[in-house]
This record gives C-alpha cells, sequence and structure tokens, in this order.
C-alpha cells in the first residue's frame, strides 16, 4: 500500500465490542460543580413529575391526557376531538422549540430534561452504586463467578429496579387514566380494568428492561434526536467540547517525567472523561453523535485539572468556533428565523386557543330528498344542524324561531353531552305562498346557549322546480 494513503480505520459504537457482542459500560462516580446543579434540576423534574397528577388547574387535573374521554387538559386549557387543529398547531410548536433549543444550547435536553437521562442517572444509577458499590466493583462483581454473595446483590438490586420502575408506570399512567381513577383501580382487582391493567403492566416492564439493560443504548441507538443534531447545530451552537489546541499533545506523568524536553499540553492523558461518560465516548475525539451534553466529562476533567495545578475548562461548554480561537456568535440568522417562527407560532396558537367557542353549531343541508311539497300547500325543507359541546358539563343548546318560518324540531333544547357532538334534525316549513323562489327566500338560523348565541347562519329554501322536478325531490 502507498504510503500516501491514509490507513483505514474502523468505528463501532461504544456499546458494541470488537466481537459485536453487547459491550456493557461501567461509568465511574464522580463529584462537582455541574452534577450539583443537575442534581437540583433532576429534583426539580421528578417532583413535577409525580406532583402535577395531583394538582389541579381550572378544576382538572394540571396535564391530562384523558383517553377515555379523549380529552387533554394541559395547566386549564382543555382540548377535545374537535380541537384538533390546535393539537397539531402545539405539536409544531413543541417542535419549532426543540429547533430554536437545538441550534442555540445544543443536546440541553438530553443532558438535563430528558426522563431517561433524569431516571437514569439521577434514580437507578445511585441504587445500583448504593447496592453493588462503584464501577471497579460493579465490573468485579459482573465478571465473578456466580454464589450468594452475587446473586442477592443482584436480586435486590432487580427488585428495587421493578418496584421503582412499577411507581414510575403508575405514575405515568395517572397522565392518561387520571390520578383518582388510578388510586380507584389499585384498590380493585385487576379483572375490574384488565385493559388498563396491561397498559400499565406492559409499561412496567418497558421501564424496567430500559433502566436495567437497555440503557445509554437508548440513546445511541433507538432515539433519533442525536442524528438531527448534524442539521440542527451550527458551528456557534453550544456543545460539550475538548480544547485540543489547549490540551495536545497529550502525556501522562509518567511521559512528562522520561521526556521533559518536550512540549505537552494539559491533558495528561488520564481517561477520567472516558470513565465518567454514561454513553462511553471519549471526547477528546471531537463532537459525536452518542454525545448527551451530560456534562460528567466536565466536572471529572476539572477535578484532575485542580488536582495538577492546571485550569479548569479544558472540557467545557464551548462552541465549535470558539475551539478553532474564533467569536462566538450567540444570535445569527439560523437562530433569529427559529425564534420569530417560534414568537409567531405561540402568538397564533395563544389566540385561537383564547377565542375559540366552547359551544358551536353548524347548519348543512340535509343529504337525500330535502325538499318536500306537502298537499296543505307548505314547503319543507330539510336541515341537519351539528352541534358541539367542548364544556365539562352537558349543554342545553335552544334554536330560536324566526317569524313567517315554522321549525320542527324534535327537541329544543337538544341536549349536548359534555365533550361531545349531536346532530339535530330541522325542518323548516314555508306558505308556498310566501315562497320566494330563484334563492331569494333565505331561512335564518340562530342558536342560544345559556341565553347567549353562539351561531347565526343563513341558507336558501329550496321550492318546486329548484331540487329537480316539481314537487321537491
Amino acid at each position: 500500500m502507498s504510503k500516501s494513503l491514509v490507513e483505514p480505520t474502523q468505528e463501532r459504537p461504544t456499546t458494541i465490542s470488537e466481537s459485536g457482542s453487547r459491550q456493557w459500560l461501567y461509568p465511574a462516580s464522580f463529584a462537582g460543580a455541574w452534577l450539583n446543579r443537575r442534581t437540583v434540576v433532576n429534583v426539580v423534574l421528578m417532583a413535577l413529575f409525580f406532583g402535577l397528577p395531583w394538582l389541579e388547574v381550572g378544576g382538572h387535573q394540571a396535564v391530562l391526557l384523558d383517553l377515555p374521554r379523549r380529552k387533554l387538559a394541559f395547566f386549564g386549557l382543555v382540548l377535545w376531538p374537535q380541537d384538533s387543529y390546535l393539537l397539531w398547531l402545539l405539536l409544531f410548536t413543541a417542535i419549532v422549540g426543540i429547533f430554536f433549543i437545538t441550534s442555540q444550547w445544543g443536546r440541553l435536553w438530553c443532558g438535563w430534561a430528558c426522563p431517561q437521562t433524569v431516571f437514569m442517572e439521577g434514580v437507578f444509577r445511585r441504587i445500583e452504586t448504593w447496592i453493588e458499590g462503584d464501577a471497579n466493583k460493579r465490573k468485579r462483581l459482573d465478571d465473578a463467578k456466580l454464589d450468594a454473595a452475587k446473586i442477592g446483590k443482584k436480586l435486590l438490586k432487580h427488585a428495587v429496579f421493578f418496584v421503582v420502575a412499577g411507581h414510575v408506570a403508575n405514575t405515568f399512567l395517572c397522565y392518561f387514566a387520571s390520578s383518582e381513577r388510578v388510586v380507584e383501580m389499585t384498590l380493585q382487582s385487576p379483572a375490574s380494568n384488565p385493559g388498563w391493567f396491561a397498559f400499565m403492566a406492559a409499561v412496567n416492564f418497558v421501564f424496567y428492561a430500559d433502566f436495567a439493560w437497555f440503557r445509554e443504548q437508548l440513546c445511541t441507538i433507538a432515539c433519533p434526536y442525536g442524528r438531527w443534531q448534524s442539521v440542527l447545530l451550527d458551528e456557534h451552537s453550544l456543545i460539550v467540547g475538548y480544547d485540543r489546541n489547549r490540551g495536545e499533545s497529550r502525556g501522562t506523568k509518567g511521559d512528562r517525567r522520561k521526556n521533559p524536553e518536550q512540549s505537552y499540553g494539559d491533558c495528561i492523558d488520564c481517561g477520567r472523561c472516558v470513565a465518567v461518560c454514561p454513553t462511553g465516548i471519549d471526547i477528546r475525539n471531537g463532537l459525536q453523535m452518542e454525545c448527551i451534553n451530560c456534562t460528567a466529562c466536565i466536572d471529572a476533567c476539572d477535578d484532575i485539572m485542580v488536582k495538577v495545578g492546571k485550569p479548569t475548562g479544558l472540557v467545557r461548554y464551548t462552541s465549535l468556533e470558539e475551539l478553532d480561537g474564533k467569536d462566538h456568535r450567540f444570535v445569527r440568522p439560523r437562530t433569529i428565523g427559529y425564534g420569530l417562527v417560534l414568537v409567531i407560532v405561540i402568538t397564533v396558537f395563544a389566540v385561537v386557543a383564547s377565542n375559540r367557542k366552547m359551544v358551536e353549531a353548524q347548519v348543512v343541508r340535509a343529504s337525500g330528498p330535502s325538499v318536500v311539497t306537502v298537499a296543505d300547500g307548505w314547503i319543507t325543507n330539510h336541515f341537519r344542524a351539528k352541534l358541539v359541546n367542548k364544556r365539562d358539563e352537558e349543554a342545553r343548546i335552544t334554536l330560536r324561531p324566526q317569524a313567517g318560518y315554522d321549525f320542527r324540531v324534535p327537541m329544543n333544547p337538544w341536549p349536548v353531552a359534555a365533550g361531545k357532538t349531536a346532530t339535530m334534525e330541522i325542518f323548516v316549513r314555508r306558505k308556498l305562498d310566501d315562497f320566494k323562489p330563484g334563492g331569494g327566500d333565505q331561512v335564518l338560523f340562530v342558536f342560544e346557549h345559556e341565553g347567549e348565541e353562539i351561531a347565526r347562519q343563513r341558507a336558501p329554501l329550496l321550492g318546486p322546480g329548484m331540487a329537480g322536478r316539481p314537487g321537491g325531490r
């Protein structure tokens, strides 16, 4: 092979060994300022997760996707299936928000707010360390022969994992069935609610399997967010990065003693940043898809720098431009564009949501034969009104009569259950002598609810010769 060619290198995920099998990671324990900050954030987020199902806003659970009733409650805002346009607008707002946050602050969500990171590093990793010990002890335990001590620790760990996962699963269920309903079902036999019990059991198993076995593979294999970085990040986005200009060339303490004349960077090649990484990457290799910006390598490196008498910040929050010695621009066209779109979408959502009608009515002409001329000289037109009730209680919608027209409806007012739609059949009778042909006869439909007008709509009456043939069919 020609010496001018670069020798090929084989890259593989950190969780896959050279043989292709699963490579188990043992992230080391560490301490530091960033860990303390993340711990505070974790506590706040877990308090919100476990507390919101028990918090009421405007008479509703703070956050509830009520599957049986097909209702979404979000901090006082209640959306029904009839508000599907608002749900799509809310989803679009979330997507634009992800674009904006990622372009500006990188994978802030992954390292600080993602439930996978919060529960894995804030709960399950701590339980594992408490039962099995630090990284070295955990590895030795896994490599050790099966004995009573190993079986006891493994059974205890997985039992605690399963119980904690069950509590998380039950809380997760509260967001779909309401906390009151979950408490009620908990006191009943599983046979009384087989569907919900199966759902909870499946979620419990998924959570347990994720935190006990799948772990970092959710971030590196299953989650697509890391792959979005290539299009969402730019040279000025905030990342966790290694300062190569300052750290290279690397040299251990032994190398520095043996070659005092050689110029070394600040990195002493201790590998501490790799040891604490929950996804097993080497941050010194540059920006990588597997990096979740959890700041573990920052704390680990800062601790080593203090011990060797070097300035902290060799690994830090930075940007690609800063690492190249250039100025970091916080405001740039991409973030301005995302920010403007986000503001516009939020404004549109707020305006539409605040002005939506809770009770609606719309009239359409009934399909099929809709005009009948009766023998006593009256013309009858058949209409159908769609009534929508977005309230949490029954609505009684009244059709107001109009002079000169005879309205015939099965019931008036018409009851519509909470969060439901109903159809009101309306027959409008008009004397043939008073009928104005050519579409000049317009009937006015006025609907009221609790004494207030909710809809007003005009529709032309059809008569002889206007709907096919004389006689009105």
